[in-house]
């Protein structure tokens, strides 16, 4: 498998992936995201793909669902990730905030695969927050 990385101008690059979607980055973030930024949508939502499909499984009607990723830097440069926190907010009926955090605790440590690769150098934690109908 491979991804292309083709540079553009200054820091901007189009990437194409192995089934031939594109997407730009912008390490400057300004004409696009910026690679770190894609690092932190990646976690967010994969861990949101797992929490989904495992409270379909259990009988739950999602309406809604979002996965707000909180982080914190290192104060030493390079400024790295430091903890991300996985904060879910669902709507469906019945839901408990105890349901979403068991949900979203087994993704990250089971499921979801930036989680697992991220995990032993980022602190990730998770919340949640049940939308009301």
């Amino acid at each position: 498998m491979t991804i292309n990385v083709k540079w553009n101008t200054e820091c901007q690059f189009k990437i194409t992936t192995n089934k031939g979607f594109e997407l730009n980055v912008d390490a400057n973030n300004r004409a696009a995201p910026c690679p770190t930024e894609l690092l932190l949508s990646a976690l967010g939502s994969c861990s949101a793909t797992d929490v989904v499909l495992q409270l379909q499984q259990q009988g739950y009607d999602i309406q809604s669902l979002q996965n707000e990723v909180n982080y914190t830097l290192t104060d030493e440069e390079p400024r790295l990730y430091k903890t991300a926190n996985l904060h879910f907010s669902v709507k469906a009926p019945n839901m408990t905030e105890a349901v979403i955090i068991e949900a979203a605790n087994q993704a990250i440590e089971k499921y979801c695969h930036v989680c697992l690769m991220l995990s032993p150098t980022i602190e990730i934690s998770v919340s949640a927050t049940v939308l009301l109908n």
